[in-house]
């Protein structure tokens, strides 16, 4: 996912890119092709690009332990600059500063990292995943187990005991 800047004209130029997970070394959950829309303002000392990431991943639920496919989209920014002098004012978890002699810039490390930010910290196959039955260990997405529903813990027993005196 290479762009060429060097001859680049100012103004906005878009890319387009699909490439296989493995390009950018994605691990197995993905298989199916990152497509990344790219538009890339030139200015006199800076390259602002901004970039829409689309790909699918194969996960398994936090609750119910299900394999399910989640898409992904993610959004990022990132302001190239030759001298950090150049990125006044501008968000620095966002600017890269490279050298005046830079021909390209490759962007699929920032897209594999963006990829994997994109992936939630909980995952769940649905919102209202039901997740496992603590008994049975049955997929309750599935239907009911069968099990009691009145399930007290142990070392709640001595205040209900106090409760039931009262």
């Amino acid at each position: 996912m290479k762009i060429n800047i060097s001859n680049l004209s100012e103004g906005v130029h878009e890319y387009d890119f699909e490439e296989t997970p493995s390009t950018i070394e994605l691990d197995e959950r993905f298989s199916k092709p990152v497509v990344v829309k790219v538009e890339l303002e030139k200015r006199r000392r800076q390259l602002f690009l901004t970039a829409h990431v689309k790909t699918s991943g194969r996960f398994v639920c936090d609750r119910c332990l299900e394999d399910f496919d989640r898409d992904l989209e993610q959004d990022y920014r990132m302001t190239y600059v030759y001298e950090m002098n150049d990125a006044e004012g501008l968000d620095q978890d966002e600017v890269t500063v490279i050298h005046a002699s830079t021909n390209e810039i490759d962007i699929a490390e920032d897209v594999r990292d963006y990829i994997f930010l994109s992936v939630p910290m909980k995952l769940l196959c649905k919102d209202d995943c039901a997740g496992l039955c603590r008994k049975c260990g049955k997929n309750l997405n599935r239907g009911p187990c069968g099990c009691p529903t009145e399930d007290t813990d142990p070392r709640w027993e001595k205040l209900k005991q106090i409760m039931n005196k009262n």
